[in-house]
């Protein structure tokens, strides 16, 4: 009988047999069950809701990496275009910790904030005012700031949370400018200083930078450098290049694995690991 064919009945009673203690049966029925795929995690999310640590912890291991398989795919399509498309990838990492993410709710709230920042543009506004108002609407109404008492919470990485949350990091925050930036049509980039992530922004011939992690401040080049070098870091001008969608979502992927595996996730952290793999 093909996965596919499986019934029911004896679905649900294989995943039954995730409680047997012999190795090599264990082992049998893991096979088993990531033969039949998908199908299989509604009953692997049911046992892990109503069994102890042990089982509940094979359970939601194996329903991980069902799940995961077709997330990789996902990303394996999205790693193929010639530019692939930060808003896609960020949904797609977020979809990582949160499976079950409703992402087309996000995007709408995304619309929502650029369409009330419009609203409250004078016709014929240039960018600059655009800017002033996306800003005092992240940072001061919404107030959108860096976790700095939780920094290494994963949550800070993935979108739907930061959003939730009003709270990320340096590099989630300005990915969350950037989709805004792009629906106001601010001509807008990701720069990755060391150990910081900023937005570069076009007023005319100048460029400034915005640090999104720190309330949205506003600083020219030479304060960018002193920043970087306060850090203990050496700051060259080509680290002010605009930051690729590609090398964006990896740095997303890669503040997580260390996370995960400071938290005894090492399976988590190899699928992380296998992302950045992909995008390369």
């Amino acid at each position: 009988m093909s996965p596919a064919a499986l019934a029911a009945t004896e679905l649900r009673s294989l995943v039954s047999l995730l409680d047997d203690e012999d190795p090599g049966n264990l082992d049998a029925v893991q096979k088993r069950i990531l033969e039949v795929g998908a199908p299989a995690i509604p009953l692997l999310e049911e046992l892990r809701e109503n069994s102890g640590p042990d089982l509940a912890s094979r359970a939601d291991a194996l329903s991980r990496r069902l799940r995961f398989h077709g997330l990789r795919q996902e990303f394996r399509e999205l790693a193929a275009a010639p530019d692939p498309d930060l808003e896609q990838g960020a949904w797609l990492i977020a979809r990582f910790g949160h499976p079950d993410l409703d992402y087309a709710a996000y995007h709408a709230r995304l619309n929502e904030m650029a369409q009330q920042v419009r609203r409250e543009l004078p016709p014929g506004s240039g960018t600059e005012p655009a800017m002033q108002r996306l800003n005092h609407l992240l940072f001061s109404v919404l107030g959108f700031h860096g976790n700095e008492k939780r920094y290494y919470d994963p949550d800070n990485s993935y979108l739907n949370r930061v959003i939730d949350n009003r709270l990320g990091i340096p590099v989630s925050l300005s990915v969350l400018y950037l989709l805004l930036a792009r629906r106001l049509g601010l001509p807008a980039l990701g720069v990755a200083v060391p150990g910081h992530f900023l937005v570069g922004l076009r007023l005319g011939r100048n460029v400034c930078y915005l640090d999104a992690y720190n309330g949205g401040k506003l600083m020219n080049l030479s304060e960018v450098q002193k920043t970087v070098e306060c850090g203990g870091r050496v700051f060259r001008p080509e680290h002010m290049a605009a930051a690729g969608t590609r090398d964006i979502l990896i740095r997303m992927l890669r503040n997580l694995i260390p996370i995960y595996r400071e938290q005894s996730q090492a399976d988590r952290a190899e699928m992380l690991s296998s992302l950045v793999d992909i995008l390369r």
